[in-house]
């Protein structure tokens, strides 16, 4: 995955993203939909949107997972790039062979930011959600994306489960910063650490977040109580990759959560809940983090996926 300069693609392996360290997410683009559209907004409309996901990115799935929960991938359209990231970053088309990507009318996905902002400089990242009517990126910032499909999209829908509820805003908001300092953000600090001192700060993190979970979700069935929220489908995302991924390729070796069986317990609730299951590949997952980032792992090698340390049915059947 390389980067664009002022409109201009740059690709190559020493381009790859961490591979000169840990580096901020840039999310740019901003536009927002909204029910009631004010000045600068678009309204929200069934069949006019297109989430675009990654399966090895956590960010774009959470929101397919609660694009999936609210039974909205019939109301926004969804695609996925393909697993590996070549020197032309993320791949739209399904096959070489068939040429551009149907829906956005493009091979890869830095050519729809170049034709949202021709002159656009950063990573061409997942999430995106695209506008088919202007052919245009509105947005690539997942938080934003999050919410929109949280509450903009109700009139199409009769699941209105709230997943940033306002009652709970400073807790929630406090949760996510605590997960990504510990543990979902860690994981990428140890894995892109270019210093011992700072990946065994973060990976001492992460063994001290994964006993604190452990004990927290002892007494409660969700982060934040007896309802599911924004925090639940962050951690699932990282719970779902860690053993297979963080662990091996990320030298997080502090912690497995298949010895934590509360914490399995946990996830096999989540996984249990509509289109949770659905929305993972553990093996097109595994693809992506194992054979594009080569300046972890050169070799480009896949490993066979761990023994699954929940019951629920298999989705690591995807051939990779």
């Amino acid at each position: 995955m390389g980067f664009l300069a002022d409109g201009q693609w740059l690709g190559g392996d020493h381009r790859q993203i961490g591979a000169a360290g840990w580096e901020p997410r840039q999310e740019h683009l901003r536009g927002l939909v909204a029910a009631d559209p004010r000045d600068g907004q678009l309204p929200a409309e069934a069949g006019r949107y297109h989430l675009v996901d990654c399966p090895g990115c956590p960010l774009s799935h959470r929101t397919t997972m609660l694009l999936r929960y609210k039974r909205l991938d019939g109301v926004i359209s969804t695609a996925r790039v393909q697993p590996v990231m070549g020197p032309n970053g993320r791949e739209l088309a399904g096959h070489p062979a068939e040429g551009a990507d149907p829906v956005t009318g493009y091979r890869y996905l830095y050519e729809a930011y170049l034709a949202t902002d021709s002159g656009y400089s950063g990573r061409a990242s997942t999430p995106v959600l695209w506008d088919k009517q202007s052919g245009r990126i509105v947005s690539n910032c997942y938080s934003d994306i999050f919410g929109m499909i949280n509450s903009q999209f109700n009139a199409f829908t009769d699941v209105r489960d709230d997943f940033r509820p306002a009652a709970l805003k400073q807790e929630l908001d406090a949760e996510l910063a605590w997960l990504g300092q510990n543990l979902t953000g860690a994981v990428y600090r140890c894995g892109f650490a270019r210093d011992q001192a700072v990946f065994d700060d973060y990976v001492n993190r992460i063994a001290r977040a994964v006993e604190d979970l452990d004990a927290r979700l002892d007494t409660r069935a969700f982060l934040l109580g007896d309802r599911i929220t924004e925090a639940d489908l962050s951690l699932l995302a990282c719970l779902l990759r860690f053993d297979a991924i963080y662990l091996p390729l990320f030298q997080c070796t502090s912690a497995r959560i298949a010895d934590h069986p509360v914490i399995c317990a946990y996830v096999e609730r989540m996984l249990a809940l509509p289109g949770i299951a659905e929305s993972f590949d553990l093996a097109a997952s595994m693809t992506h983090y194992f054979r594009s980032h080569a300046h972890i792992n050169p070799s480009r090698i896949v490993p066979p996926p761990p023994a699954p340390a929940w019951k629920t049915r298999s989705f690591q059947s995807a051939t990779r």
